[in-house]
């Protein structure tokens, strides 16, 4: 009997709003308009998911800020050889963000935000060549993140969150074994896995700002997930692993490390500029478990990844055109972690570029509007999987919008 395959990333994602491998970086509409610039940014409680100092230089006593994202994301892949091809029919993404921050003394900021930097869909045909790897997957999680932040002086303040990941999943793909097309799924609905993240601020002028932010690692673990089998002939359903009834794993989440400044060239305009890196060689292999208690049953699948550390360079410009209204563009380049030897089908990679543009509405109550939307595209690349024996050519790109609200309460 042939082997299944589970490589299986369990938050494995189809959104190109990547900022590497799977990571979603979509946790605030004016960070992403402006090219997802963040280090130095203290509209509102939203800095608080990247730079966590950043709460001290909010100038508001109460901070609130609430949004949604939608991600439609396209991805194609064909054999030259064969001329075999398909394309994903996945679902519209929706992360969200939601960020309160509080200062009870002028210097001292508190505050938790709630985050999905993890959390998107994808779906291939059931009948494509790489089936037995994924035919679709599905991804809720978020990061709740209580935080503190100082401001020692007038220009300088320190921050630290505590990080905690909630999530479920959904994965499915079809494996056929002596003519017969079975069907895997596995959930599970209490995924889960402990971080924190660190930021110091820099204001030195009215014009110049510098931001430094650090996020942890996190192990995301899946633990007694439900297994169901599909159309399985009756003379192999007792065999290992059709057997089980039970799943887990660890996903290993990357830390994160941002630098970033902003200028303002003119008192209308302002620049911004990040540098990240995210520590992507942690993620050597993933190890699926499956397993039945009932029938002392226990089979391991694991799957080489063999990522790489990779940069993401960000750049973003303001101007405000008057009290009321306020324009912004972006600019990204994202570069992929997933070599072409280990490349996956339920993490579509590739290196990416993406455009964004949006527009802030700042009302005399205190209330501010953003808009945004931005094209991702991904630069087209040859995949040569080594372990499942695919390969092809592979185009992705996305479209994506948000809008979100903030009330700051002086």
């Amino acid at each position: 009997m042939r082997k299944i395959i589970l490589t299986m990333a369990l938050f494995g994602l189809a959104s190109s709003a990547f900022a590497g491998g799977y990571r979603v970086a979509l946790q605030g509409v004016r960070q992403a308009a402006l090219g997802g610039t963040s280090a130095t940014q203290t509209h509102d409680a939203s800095v608080a998911f990247y730079n966590p100092a950043g709460l001290a230089f909010v100038k508001s006593k109460l901070s609130i800020a609430v949004g949604g994202f939608g991600v439609q994301t396209d991805v194609k892949w064909q054999d030259a050889t064969t001329m075999q091809k398909a394309k994903t029919d996945s679902k519209l993404g929706t992360p969200m963000y939601l960020a309160v921050s509080y200062k009870p003394l002028d210097d001292l900021a508190i505050g938790v935000s709630v985050t999905t930097p993890f959390g998107s869909s994808v779906t291939w045909p059931d009948d494509w060549q790489n089936k037995s790897n994924i035919t679709h997957i599905d991804l809720k999680a978020f990061n709740i993140q209580p935080t503190v932040a100082y401001k020692f002086t007038d220009w300088f303040s320190i921050g630290v969150g505590f990080i905690y990941t909630h999530g479920t999943a959904k994965l499915e793909k079809v494996q056929t074994v002596a003519g017969n097309d079975i069907k895997l799924k596995l959930e599970d609905k209490n995924a889960h896995g402990l971080g924190f993240n660190f930021g110091a601020m820099f204001k030195p002028t009215d014009k110049l700002g510098i931001g430094l932010a650090y996020r942890s690692n996190v192990d995301a673990k899946a633990n007694k997930g439900d297994v169901t089998w599909s159309n399985l002939p009756s003379g192999i359903a007792s065999n290992v692993p059709f057997n089980t009834d039970k799943w887990n794993t660890v996903l290993p989440l990357p830390s994160e490390f941002t630098f970033g400044v902003s200028y303002k060239v003119l008192p209308q305009l302002e620049l911004f500029g990040d540098v990240v890196w995210q520590n992507w060689t942690r993620y050597k292999s993933l190890d699926i478990n499956l397993y039945n208690d009932a029938s002392n049953t226990f089979y391991t699948s694991s799957s080489q990844k063999s990522w790489k550390d990779n940069t993401i360079i960000r750049f973003g410009a303001e101007y405000t055109f008057s009290n009321f209204i306020v324009g912004r563009l972006g600019y990204y380049h994202d570069q992929s972690p997933v070599p072409s030897a280990y490349w996956s089908s339920e993490t579509p990679s590739a290196n990416l570029n993406s455009f964004s543009a949006g527009v802030g509405f700042r009302f005399n109550s205190g209330f501010n509007v953003d808009l945004f939307s931005s094209y991702v595209k991904g630069e087209e690349r040859h995949i040569n999987n080594i372990e499942q024996n695919f390969q092809g050519d592979v185009k992705l790109r996305a479209i994506n919008f948000g809008v979100g609200v903030s009330y700051n309460l002086k």
